[in-house]
C-alpha cells in the first residue's frame, strides 16, 4: 500500500501569464473571458421546486466486523474515522494500485439495531459491477474480521431536493412536548427523514441521498412530487456530476481528473491508502490537464451553442459511453472521452486547453460525427484575480 506524506499548505506565488489560469489544487477554477462557456445556475424548469426521485443502478454493499474502518480506511479516498461513530454518510473513490479511479462510492454509516457503534457501514456503488467490487474488495481482505454482503435487493436510494430539505434532514424534537425547559445536559430527540443517507455534497444544490428500505418512499410534504428516475440523470449532467461505470470506466482516469476534489471525495490529510501516492503526487505536482465536463451535442451545421440547453424533443443516436472525441480534420490522439448522455447533453472527459474549441466531434456509432460543445459547471470554486489574500493550499496552474 503506498503512503505519502501530508500536502503542505504553504502559499506560492500564483503565475501571472495570459497562457494560464489558476487552479487551486482542492478548491479551483478555470476562469474564461467567455461567459457562454459556464453552465447555466437555474434549475431545468422541470427540476425547479420541491421534488424527489429513485436513483437508478445503485446497489448496496453492507461490510459488518470490529475491522470494517480500518478496512476501508486503506481502500478509499476519504477519512472513515470522521463517520465510525455513525451519522451521515460520505463520498469517496476506491482506486487502483497506480491511482486510477476503480469505482465511485458514498460509504453510510449503518445507523439502526443494537450492533451500532459496532462497525457496519453501507458501501453505495454501481449495481452494475457489484461482484467486481467484492472480488476488488476480498483482494485486499485477507485476515481481516469483516464480512461482505450484497444488501442490494433490500434498500433503494433516493435523491431529494428543493428549497424545503433543510427541515427534513433534522428535526428537533423536544422529550417531553409539555416541557417548557431542558435540564442542562438534557437529550434532544432528533428525528430524521431517513436512519441512513447523507446530504449530497458533489453539487451544492444536489440535495439529500436517503438509503430507504425497498418499499418505503421518502415521508416529505405534500409541496414535494415524484419525478422518473431519468430526471436524476439528465439533472446530473446537466451540473457536471458523473457517477457510476459511463463517467468513471474503471481503471482510466485519476480522481482529480474526476472531479473528486471538487466534489468532496478526498481527504488529503488522511494516512496511506490504495493508490494515494500518484493521487498526492499529482495534487503537489499541481497541473490536472484534464476534467470531466457537462457539453452538448449538435448536428453539423447547427449553430454552436451558447449556453448548455436541453432539448427534450432531441432522439437522435447518441454515441456510446467512451467513444473518442476529436478534433475535426486533425490528426493524432483523441481530446477525450464520452460518459453518460441523454437527448442532447453528455458528460465528457476532456483535456482542458481545448474546451473553448468549436471543432469538437464524437462518432455516435451511426455513422454520423456529432459536434460536441463542452461547458464549466457555474459551481466550480473560483479565484479572483488579485484577491489572493488568504491562506490556501498551494496554487498551481492549468495551461488552456
Amino acid at each position: 500500500m503506498e503512503c505519502s506524506a501530508r500536502p503542505s499548505l504553504s502559499r506560492t506565488p500564483l503565475i501571472r501569464n495570459s497562457i494560464y489560469h489558476k487552479v487551486l489544487r482542492s478548491v479551483s477554477t478555470i476562469p474564461t473571458s467567455e461567459p457562454s462557456l459556464h453552465t447555466n445556475e437555474k434549475e431545468d424548469k422541470i427540476h425547479q421546486g420541491d421534488h424527489y426521485v429513485k436513483i437508478p443502478d445503485r446497489g448496496l454493499l453492507e461490510l459488518y466486523g470490529s475491522d470494517t474502518v480500518k478496512f476501508l480506511q486503506g481502500l478509499i479516498t476519504n477519512d472513515m474515522p470522521s463517520i465510525s461513530s455513525g451519522g451521515d454518510g460520505f463520498y469517496a473513490a476506491f482506486l487502483n494500485p497506480v491511482g486510477r479511479v476503480m469505482f465511485d462510492s458514498f460509504i453510510h454509516p449503518k445507523n439502526l439495531g443494537t450492533s451500532f457503534p459496532q462497525p457496519t457501514f453501507l458501501v453505495e456503488c454501481d449495481s452494475r459491477i457489484i461482484p467486481e467490487i467484492i472480488k476488488h474488495m476480498k483482494k485486499y481482505l485477507l485476515r481481516s474480521n469483516v464480512k461482505i454482503t450484497d444488501v442490494s435487493s433490500f434498500y433503494q436510494i433516493w435523491n431529494v431536493w428543493g428549497n424545503k430539505i433543510n427541515n427534513l434532514w433534522w428535526r428537533n424534537q423536544v422529550p417531553n412536548p409539555s416541557a417548557t425547559k431542558l435540564h442542562s445536559g438534557a437529550l434532544v430527540l432528533k428525528e430524521n427523514i431517513a436512519e441512513i443517507g447523507c446530504r449530497d455534497k458533489r453539487y451544492p444544490n444536489m440535495g439529500l441521498r436517503l438509503v430507504l428500505p425497498v418499499d418505503i418512499k421518502p415521508t416529505v410534504p405534500n409541496s414535494f412530487t415524484e419525478l422518473p428516475s431519468k430526471e436524476y440523470i439528465i439533472r446530473r449532467i446537466l451540473h457536471g456530476v458523473p457517477e457510476g461505470i459511463h463517467d468513471f470506466p474503471q481503471g482510466e482516469a485519476l480522481p482529480l481528473q474526476s472531479n473528486f476534489d471538487y466534489m468532496g471525495g478526498i481527504d488529503f490529510r488522511k494516512g496511506c491508502y490504495i493508490g494515494q501516492e500518484l493521487t498526492f503526487r499529482t495534487y503537489h505536482t499541481g497541473i490536472t490537464r484534464k476534467r470531466i465536463l457537462p457539453v452538448q451535442l449538435y448536428h453539423e451545421g447547427e449553430s454552436v451553442p451558447t449556453t448548455l440547453e436541453l432539448d427534450r424533443n432531441s432522439n437522435f443516436p447518441l454515441p456510446p459511453p467512451s467513444s473518442n472525441i476529436t478534433v475535426l480534420n486533425r490528426k493524432g490522439r483523441p481530446v477525450g472521452s464520452i460518459g453518460t448522455s441523454y437527448h442532447n447533453i453528455a458528460l465528457a472527459l476532456l483535456k482542458l486547453d481545448i474546451i473553448q474549441n468549436n471543432d469538437l466531434v464524437v462518432d455516435n456509432g451511426q455513422g454520423e460525427k456529432l459536434r460536441v460543445k463542452a461547458f464549466i459547471p457555474n459551481w466550480w470554486p473560483k479565484v479572483e484575480d488579485g484577491k489572493d489574500t488568504e491562506e490556501k493550499p498551494k496554487e498551481t496552474a492549468v495551461v488552456i
